[in-house]
């Protein structure tokens, strides 16, 4: 079977994932994802009800899918992603578990194969910063069916230091990963009628040094509090880590 060709950027998108799923290489940031859990539960929550009886699109599946998860109470989900090592993964995965109502396919999400309105959702997780945002937005919309819903857990990249952070560990990222700005959800109401933002990660990093005791769940919570007070701000918001995105009623062109 040939493989599909992708310009420079998305072949190089490829090869660092397919080195990545195969070989993971962020171990070393893992740690701090602890101090987001809220948001990341929040995210497979909202997912799960979205999902229910649904024709769902998981938008860059990754070696780790949701997918599975999401095949027990939708009506069939079909995985995306440039890797194919991902793709091979996720379709052995549904194998051993005896999964059916799932399928994974090597695909470029900015031009994506699918007919106009083929799903009821489109879900991802640290996908869209990973892509050119106006074809993002504008192809999520067009498979989407009227009424539908885009469900994404993404970076934010307004926070100085987050960036500063990022700048010392290249590795760890791809050159043209480029986490989401005010001016990109602007795109996204160009798309979409209604687009809502939760915010998650500023204060709670303080809880990751002690992410595995008690005290460190203590100061979690009572950080994680902090945040949602201070994301009220309309400015302060924007200085989070990671946003919990969702789109409806996309606006077909």
């Amino acid at each position: 079977m040939l493989k599909p060709k992708f310009d420079d950027r998305i072949e190089r998108e490829r090869e660092f994932h397919n080195t990545r799923f195969s070989e993971e290489n962020r171990d070393a940031q893992g740690k701090y994802y602890a101090a987001i859990k809220d948001g990341s539960q929040a995210f497979d929550q909202r997912l799960m009800q979205l999902a229910k009886d649904s024709e769902v699109l998981e938008y860059g599946c990754g070696s780790y899918p949701m997918a599975h998860k999401v095949a027990g109470v939708a009506k069939a989900v079909t995985g995306i992603d440039i890797s194919d090592v991902a793709v091979s993964l996720g379709d052995k995965k549904s194998a051993t578990e005896n999964i059916n109502n799932t399928k994974f396919l090597v695909m470029n999400a900015e031009k994506m194969d699918f007919p106009d309105a083929s799903f009821d959702m489109v879900f991802g997780r640290g996908i869209i910063h990973h892509l050119d945002i106006e074809s993002s937005f504008s192809e999520i919309a067009r498979v989407l069916r009227p009424n539908g819903t885009a469900l994404f857990w993404e970076p934010l990249g307004h926070n100085r230091l987050f960036n500063s952070y990022r700048k010392m560990t290249p590795d760890a990222r791809t050159i043209d990963e480029h986490p989401l700005l005010k001016k990109d959800m602007e795109i996204a109401k160009r798309y979409f009628a209604d687009v809502e933002l939760k915010f998650y990660g500023l204060f709670s990093l303080l809880s990751v040094p002690l992410r595995d005791s008690k005290l460190g769940d203590g100061i979690l919570k009572i950080t994680s509090a902090v945040d949602r007070a201070v994301f009220a701000l309309p400015f302060i918001k924007w200085q989070a880590w990671y946003s919990l995105i969702e789109m409806r009623n996309p606006r077909h062109r």
